[in-house]
């Protein structure tokens, strides 16, 4: 009888600290953009060897999604990791997901992994260890190695913000931030700032360039971030079909773009 009791004792609080961890779950993921050019891609030497490292900017994104906390930390998924090596048409270099906790006892640690394909190759386990932070969560700077940073490795080095909080650097013109996700299935999000004279219009354009859908114009004097929404839906209401679209901001001077892959 006791044995039974102490049985049942423990598979219920197994059952409740399982539901407590479901219970801090959040289905919200808040899309990230990848600064540029302190986030790369590098090969070479991290050891003590002596031989000289290859580093490439990597343009991209991805989603932050809480999972739930214990005494100590708090753990993320990592969705929809997506990064290339430039800024304008071509293949998406780098894609997968991982995971990424913060917290600690005594110093202020995090960790993140990642599950990548580099240009449709084999996938690759990135682990930064459990190391101290360096930048105010939520920002995050972290780098990440194949082989535990060793003689010759293989880093990504992520430098990050949410895109509902990137900085305008002073005196920037008008610019789009990111956009998150990246491929996209119904909605991505586009962080744009404010920052130069107008007046500026967004709209989503296909690739023959004709225009898609209107998402907004402003004056010059509305200064600042937003973050806007394409909801895969052209201006008359019908659904875009899958393919390569182009979100552009067209202001006195110049312009910025960005590609989105529209997913079935």
């Amino acid at each position: 009888m006791i044995r039974v009791s102490v049985a049942l004792a423990f598979a219920v609080s197994l059952c409740a600290a399982s539901r407590c961890a479901a219970a801090t779950a959040d289905t919200t993921a808040t899309p990230y953009a990848l600064l540029v050019p302190t986030s790369e891609y590098e090969t070479g030497c991290f050891g003590p060897c002596e031989c000289p490292i290859v580093s490439q900017p990597t343009y991209g994104s991805f989603e932050l999604r809480r999972l739930y906390s214990d005494p100590l930390y708090t753990y993320y998924a990592v969705d929809r990791y997506i990064a290339s090596f430039n800024n304008g048409p071509g293949a998406v270099s780098i894609v997968g997901s991982g995971t990424y906790k913060l917290g600690g006892e005594v110093a202020l640690m995090q960790q993140m992994t990642l599950d990548l394909q580099v240009w449709g190759g084999p996938v690759q386990h990135f682990d930064s260890g459990l190391v101290q932070v360096s930048t105010a969560f939520p920002s995050i700077r972290v780098s990440c190695a194949v082989h535990g940073f060793a003689c010759v490795d293989t880093v990504v080095v992520v430098d990050a913000k949410p895109i509902a909080t990137a900085s305008v650097p002073p005196g920037q013109r008008a610019s789009i931030q990111g956009v998150a996700p990246n491929p996209f299935g119904r909605t991505t999000s586009i962080a744009i700032t404010l920052a130069g004279p107008g007046p500026v219009h967004v709209a989503v354009f296909d690739l023959n360039g004709r225009k898609v859908r209107s998402l907004g114009e402003w004056a010059g004097s509305d200064l600042g971030l937003r973050t806007l929404e394409w909801d895969g839906r052209r201006d008359d209401g019908s659904e875009a079909g899958a393919g390569v679209y182009w979100v552009r901001m067209q202001q006195p001077g110049g312009s910025d773009e960005r590609r989105l892959v529209k997913l079935d």
